[in-house]
């Protein structure tokens, strides 16, 4: 009787372990479907057409950027006032007074550029001016301010390529057999890689003039500008499907000022050389409009007699009164005995 017992009670907690199994694995089950039906999507539910990335500067419309005054020195807080640089009366660059914008309307980042081979056959039809395809050092290319055996105009227009301007400048140069040197950004240039094609089949010149152009950035560091300059002349190899050196470099805002140093020697140290200018056309000395005829008359003013002239222009957006004084800037020019030029460098060796 004890034994019979005695298993009974074994058969008893047997049953009553494999019950409450039983409810804890229903339980278990309730509670994980409750987690998917409340939690995180699926894998599934991530490839749906609402979950794609965010996108990039090239999947939508954006305004294209507005040119910053010239400013000796960038500045990192919005809203400040710099003074750009212009010609005093022995080609060096002095300052004077002008409003800066307070906000840059390009500080956004675009993907990486394409790799070379995207973009077809190499853009290169022959180089018209040798002298712009050989390697050139900051010694030699520092020495263009000051030639004396003849009169020469090197036209440069910085912080394109934009859609509006560019090719209308192009147009005007190309009728003016005129060869001028562009200073590229690099969110332009991703923009639209064809004028910048355009621009190297035609025979101008290509230059760097940073990635970003976004001030806070490219002068964070020296080796901020340096990374902003090695990133762009990637993009620029890339469109034009060459393994050309670009190493020639306008600073944004110029490199003027002893604060610049580290980054003029550091530029130099990388094999990279850099220009600025010594005549102007004020498109960039103040937001105000600005008739052509004044930006005409501030040409001849800081042309000042010298025999090599830098000029100073723009394509990017709002410039529309320098394309309607390029025309009459060129004859003026050729009427004072100036030949054009590209700058030396500029077209990539």
């Amino acid at each position: 009787m004890f034994k019979s017992g005695s298993a009974r009670r074994s058969v008893m907690v047997l049953k009553f372990l494999c019950i409450m199994l039983v409810i804890n694995l229903i339980i278990f089950v309730d509670i994980t479907r409750a987690v998917r039906e409340t939690g995180q999507p699926t894998d599934e539910e991530h490839s749906g057409p609402d979950s794609s990335p965010l996108p990039s500067i090239n999947d939508k419309e954006t305004p294209e950027p507005t040119s910053p005054v010239i400013s000796p020195i960038p500045t990192a807080q919005p809203g400040s006032t710099d003074k750009p640089h212009t010609p005093g009366p022995s080609g060096e660059p002095v300052e004077t007074s002008a409003p800066r914008p307070s906000k840059e309307p390009w500080e956004t980042m675009s993907p990486e550029p394409s790799k070379p081979g995207d973009t077809g056959q190499p853009a290169e039809t022959g180089d018209p001016d040798p002298e712009a395809s050989k390697p050139v050092t900051q010694s030699d290319l520092s020495k263009i301010y000051k030639r004396k055996e003849e009169k020469v105009a090197y036209l440069t227009f910085d912080d394109g390529p934009t859609s509006k301007f560019t090719n209308k400048i192009l147009d005007i140069l190309a009728e003016e057999n005129v060869k001028a040197t562009f200073f590229l950004i690099g969110t332009q240039a991703e923009q639209y890689p064809d004028i910048v094609r355009r621009q190297y089949e035609e025979g101008h010149g290509i230059g760097n003039h940073t990635y970003s152009h976004v001030f806070k950035e490219v002068y964070k560091s020296p080796d901020s500008f340096i990374e902003e300059l090695y990133r762009m002349e990637s993009l620029i190899r890339s469109i034009l499907n060459t393994d050309k050196k670009f190493r020639l470099v306008r600073f944004p805002g110029g490199s003027f000022g002893q604060e610049l140093a580290p980054f003029r020697e550091r530029v130099n140290d990388e094999g990279f050389v850099y220009v600025d200018w010594n005549c102007v056309n004020g498109d960039a000395e103040t937001l105000d409009y600005q008739p052509p005829e004044k930006l005409i008359s501030r040409l001849k003013e800081t042309i000042r007699g010298q025999s090599s002239l830098v000029v100073l222009m723009h394509d990017s957006l709002g410039k529309q009164t320098t394309v309607e004084a390029l025309p009459e800037i060129i004859r003026y020019l050729r009427s004072e005995g100036y030949r054009f030029a590209l700058l030396p460098g500029s077209r990539g060796y």
